[in-house]
């Protein structure tokens, strides 16, 4: 192929990946800091590319020449931003999240497929409550603030920013088709983060802790909901709101990695958690296919709770509200 047909090629992959309100032109203008016009001609291969335009164009959208031109290698490339030990800003880390959730909602046909370990973070901004006291044990815990070493957890202390910005990821997600794998296990994870602060008394004082306990019961009761009608739709609103399709699954042989697949209808990313709080993501063909196909796999093996199985779904989620009543009367005899 000689090399303008390669360069084409290489354009035509970038279109494809490019969400579609966003022009092509202007982005590789922008980027490149070139005119329109000059953008034309590398798009049609009049004028070459030059290895440093390249490498900006594949960092800035995360491209893999390996992928674009089939090459056959053993190596995959991710991307991800770590998260910082030492300065860690939950508003950033959120926005960050908020413009990966719109990008996909941009692609009409998109769906996410989840192989949860433990409850979404996407449904717990549905409750501010709960969702602060996931980033106030992620920075403590995880990342050992020392500014948070005496500091206690209380319901009225949310950051205005976290309500808002949650808000937006929850409502966009409400509005993008999802298939989540659970399993019973899958609300252990947050609870025993509840569990290890009321224990060590992390909490402000006894209704705080109470307080997340209902806000997780309430939050499995709208999952239910959803599930029940096979539709996505906001706290406190319901299937009439106009939300997107919601398909849940009960694996009862195997926990998920919080593995997320994200099928946009003209390419796939995989996004990989790791580090409890960092994700790293590829949009490599045969990488992502992998994933795909051993989603459908434990979809297989699994047993549909949504839209139909009325026994079994409820058997599920009565599993699970029993779970964390069971926590709750704990905290109820406990002196704070």
């Amino acid at each position: 192929m000689e090399s303008s047909g390669v360069q084409q090629v290489f354009f035509t992959h970038l279109r494809s990946v490019l969400p579609h309100h966003l022009s092509i032109v202007d982005e590789v203008a922008n980027l490149l800091d070139i005119s329109n016009d000059s953008a034309y001609r590398r798009m049609r291969g009049d004028k070459p590319l030059t290895f440093e335009e390249v490498q900006k164009l594949c960092v800035h959208f995360n491209l893999s020449l390996d992928s674009i031109f089939h090459l056959n290698t053993d190596s995959y490339i991710f991307s991800g931003k770590l998260v910082s030990y030492t300065s860690f800003h939950f508003e950033l880390y959120l926005k960050k999240m908020l413009a990966d959730m719109e990008m996909v909602k941009s692609f009409e046909k998109a769906e996410f497929y989840f192989l949860n370990k433990d409850f979404p973070l996407f449904h717990q901004f549905q409750m501010p409550e709960l969702a602060a006291f996931k980033f106030y044990f992620f920075m403590k815990t995880i990342l050992s603030y020392q500014g948070m070493t005496a500091e206690k957890f209380s319901v009225d202390k949310i950051p205005e920013s976290l309500k808002t910005i949650g808000k937006k990821i929850a409502d966009t997600y409400c509005q993008v088709s999802s298939t989540e794998i659970w399993n019973i296990h899958g609300v252990d994870s947050t609870l025993q983060q509840i569990d290890f602060y009321r224990d060590s008394r992390g909490f402000e004082k006894k209704d705080d802790v109470l307080r997340i306990y209902d806000c997780l019961n309430e939050l499995v009761a709208h999952v239910e909901n959803q599930a029940t009608s096979g539709k996505k739709f906001p706290l406190f609103l319901n299937e009439n709101w106009g939300g997107a399709r919601y398909t849940l699954y009960n694996n009862e042989v195997s926990l998920g990695d919080n593995t997320i697949l994200v099928d946009t209808g003209e390419f796939k990313i995989a996004y990989i958690n790791h580090s409890v709080l960092n994700y790293m993501s590829t949009r490599n063909t045969d990488f992502c296919d992998h994933i795909y196909q051993n989603i459908q796999n434990t979809m297989h093996r699994s047993l549909q709770i949504s839209s139909t199985g009325e026994k079994e779904r409820f058997r599920f989620f009565n599993q699970l509200r029993e779970n964390i009543s069971r926590r709750r009367r704990v905290a109820e005899l406990m002196d704070y």
